[in-house]
């Protein structure tokens, strides 16, 4: 579409010219400028048409890759689950004890059971162990 596009602007414009050239009124030279004039829009819409062509091009390539880097982390992300399944089921059957205190750690957090008997819950293993060591000394 778009070589057509040039094939009819260089027509137009060789047209124009021809006109232009063995005018002998006013009217043909009006006619051989538009002809000229409209080859240079000619040219400028295949120009527009090459462009989106070729970012059209490009967004489908995005696309594709996109598509590939999401497929290839998938595999990968479901790769480590996979891996990392046994490892966080042995340690959430298994309690651990630090500094005397026994605690469970599990998806949604740590238990710690204290001296008392009672439970207390934290977000992570980390701040178990902080508040162990700050209440152990």
């Amino acid at each position: 579409m778009v070589v057509i596009l040039y094939i009819f602007a260089a027509l137009e414009f060789i047209g124009g010219i021809g006109v232009l050239v063995g005018s002998k009124d006013a009217i043909r030279e009006i006619v051989g400028t538009l002809l000229v004039g409209f080859s240079i829009i000619t040219v400028g819409l295949a120009g527009i048409l090459a462009e989106v062509a070729w970012g059209r091009k490009l967004l489908e390539r995005q696309v594709v890759w996109s598509r590939k880097l999401l497929e290839t982390q998938m595999a990968r992300s479901e790769k480590l689950s996979e891996e990392q399944r046994p490892q966080a089921a042995a340690q959430e059957d298994t309690p651990t004890t630090y500094r005397g205190y026994t605690y469970l750690v599990g998806e949604n957090g740590v238990v710690l059971k204290l001296k008392d008997r009672g439970l207390r819950h934290f977000s992570s293993e980390e701040e178990a162990t902080t508040w162990i060591r700050l209440r152990a000394g």
